[in-house]
């Protein structure tokens, strides 16, 4: 009976495992296989094509300094807003704090439509990189504060009494650097990664292309190919890319792993900023300006009619705008919520053993766990495609998986899934070992003991997981657009309809999906009565 419950209590791992090993370890080798082995069998031409395409280098290049840029863009922001907000005496800091999450909910196209709709000619190389450097800012944000609040106090005044302020300052940067380049590496990996705001800004005179960008071009060319070479040519470009990336995620998770949050005893002091504590409102203005209010006043704009010049703007004009949202894109508006819902769900329920593994005895979990996060959205639905698209049938079953609901989920999960491991893996770390060892003792079954000891205690924390998922999953548009249950969600919806210039109705679908990213993780918030007073 007690090996009988043991099993039972490891049964989520071994379904969290056999999950992964199905839409990550076996589309990769998927992917291998099929550049290696031709129908004449063994060949290399693939890569050796690869390696003549001049193409390939102009375009790797293209995504580094794209990378670069909107990563020192993002550190500027991101950090500059965790460092006025937590260590100093800015005005409203306890307000603008937990507003600096708030651009990760606006998905990067919507800003790239707001700026695209007030100025003229908003393409090339630097636009692009203010965009995504905004867009992706809250990562850096957010763990620059986790490592600004793992500082204890007590030893900042030491060294502000012993050596004075600018010393103490660099020794305060020395110790949330861990956190603070982890943040740059994350938001590396996702603008290297991006493919839809640097096609949507430069679709027209269009003069470089990123490596994202390559991929998805390739893979939309291959029915047009004739040799084992242009047919496997979107897998080899996106394979190496895909170690790089992996390499730089390894050194984000052993830089956190390097930091882990204990706790403190005493908090750092909030120190003056003097004659610059109103003129240091700019930075956080901007970015918030950039990132949030911007998109909200263009899409609200949208809804009154300022896309079309035939009837004046007005509140009349909104509600016709509305009437037609309701008619064109109120489905795709709750296929994304019910889409968001479902993967979230997915998600904590997997993360929650992988994380708890990871982070007590396999440390090399955690690299395969994240490996998703290093993948870019299109290579990981083409390795999705390859692999369940040549075989949609199930059995005697007249069900097709590939086109179902159910596989969308699946590939949401598996892209989102390593936020959630992480956060939840952070959160082990901080729970108590001997605790843990001492409720074995008890008499309880093994399901139980991982019950009381393991999951209740990661609750909030598969919280936060949960809506990060839901939120991540309502912004996603280059998944979507290789997905075919995914192409009904509402962002690629609403790009196709811009596109269209369907701005009107586009708006009001716009403003109820970010309402809903919203309104969730206010939601415990709004029901226990307490406002947000960090940015976590």
């Amino acid at each position: 009976m007690a090996a009988r419950n043991e099993r039972l209590a490891r049964l989520p791992l071994w379904l969290a495992l056999a999950f992964l090993s199905l839409f990550v370890l076996v589309p990769l080798a998927v992917l291998v296989f099929e550049t290696l082995w031709s129908q004449d069998g063994f060949t290399l031409d693939a890569w050796r094509a690869l390696a003549d395409d001049e193409n390939a280098v102009e375009q790797l290049l293209a995504s580094l300094r794209l990378g670069v840029a909107a990563t020192c863009i993002s550190a500027v922001l991101g950090a500059g807003h965790a460092w006025l907000t937590v260590a100093r005496d800015m005005p409203g800091r306890s307000w603008l704090g937990p507003l600096g999450v708030a651009p990760l909910v606006v998905p990067p196209i919507f800003i790239a439509m707001a700026f695209s709709d007030l100025v003229q000619d908003v393409a090339g190389f630097w636009p692009c990189a203010i965009l995504l450097g905004v867009a992706h800012a809250p990562f850096v944000a957010v763990l620059t504060t986790r490592g600004l609040r793992t500082v204890d106090g007590r030893a900042y005044e030491a060294a502000l009494l012993l050596r004075g302020r600018g010393p103490a300052d660099r020794w305060l940067l020395r110790s949330i650097a861990p956190e603070l380049i982890a943040g740059c590496l994350l938001a590396f990996l996702f603008t290297v990664a991006e493919h839809g705001v640097p096609e949507f800004l430069t679709v027209k005179g269009k003069t470089w292309h990123t490596y994202a960008e390559g991929i998805f071009s390739r893979w939309s060319r291959r029915a047009v190919g004739t040799t084992h070479a242009e047919l496997q040519s979107p897998i080899v470009a996106a394979l190496p890319f895909l170690a790089a990336l992996g390499c730089m995620l390894w050194a984000a998770l052993r830089l956190r792993a390097s930091n882990p949050d204990r706790g403190v005893i005493r908090p750092l002091p909030v120190q003056t900023l003097g004659k610059l504590r109103w003129p240091a409102l700019l930075l956080p203005i901007t970015y918030l300006g950039a990132g949030v209010f911007l998109p909200l006043f263009v899409l609200t704009r949208w809804v009154l009619g300022s896309a079309q010049r035939l009837d004046p703007m007005g509140l009349d004009y909104a509600r016709e705008s509305f009437a037609k949202a309701m008619d064109q894109g109120l489905p795709d508006l709750m296929h994304s919520l019910y889409l968001g819902l479902g993967v979230a769900a997915v998600v904590v329920l997997l993360a929650i053993p992988l994380a708890r593994q990871s982070a007590r005895r396999w440390p090399l979990l955690d690299l395969l766990t994240s490996l998703p996060a290093a993948m870019p959205a299109i290579l990981l639905g083409i390795a999705l495609a390859r692999t369940f698209n040549s075989n949609p049938g199930i059995g005697w079953t007249n069900f097709d998986f590939y086109e179902s609901w159910g596989f969308a989920v699946c590939g949401y999960a598996v892209r989102f899934l390593p936020f959630a491991a992480l956060t939840l893996a952070s959160q082990v770390r901080r729970q108590s070992i001997a605790a843990e060892e001492a409720g074995r003792f008890v008499q309880r079954s093994a399901s139980s003991r991982a019950l009381r000891l393991h999951v209740l205690p990661l609750m909030p924390a598969a919280w936060s997981a949960f809506v990060l998922s839901f939120v991540l999953a309502l912004r996603e548009l280059d998944l979507a657009v290789m997905l075919p249950a995914a192409n009904a969600t509402a962002v690629r919806r609403l790009a196709n309809a811009v596109h269209f210039q369907h701005e009107d109705w586009s708006g009001v679908i716009a403003l109820l999906l970010l309402s809903a990213a919203v309104l969730l993780p206010l939601l415990p918030s709004l029901l226990a009565g307490r406002k947000l007073s960090s940015l976590s």
